[in-house]
């Protein structure tokens, strides 16, 4: 249930505002979306080695993007695991990337 919070106020976004990015409008698919979307909150999170979203409108605005860009992959590519034809594993877009950069912490 979008069960990844992110900030002190709740949630990166909302089930309804994942079906609209999804452009999902039945109910089937509810429990799959939000177990996706978490699955995509925390990968984004974890790829900028980060707990919470860092405070500020333009940070939240990022992860929120970038982690809609990895739940529409994961809802999109669900049955192969695979975008298209490529044959590696879905990873974080280069678009996402692009956006997290400014809030990535590098291990060294």
């Amino acid at each position: 249930m979008l069960n990844v919070v992110v900030t002190e106020t709740g949630p990166l976004f909302s089930l309804e505002e994942a079906k609209q990015h999804l452009r999902v409008d039945f109910d089937d698919d509810d429990a799959l979306i939000e177990t996706y979307a978490d699955a995509a909150v925390s990968h984004v999170l974890q790829y900028c080695n980060l707990s919470t979203v860092p405070a500020g409108e333009g940070p939240a605005a990022a992860f929120r993007a970038a982690a809609l860009m990895m739940l529409g992959d994961l809802y999109a590519y669900r049955e192969t695991g695979q975008v298209g034809s490529v044959s590696s594993p879905i990873q974080i877009s280069a678009t996402a990337k692009a956006l997290l950069a400014p809030y990535r912490w590098l291990r060294v």
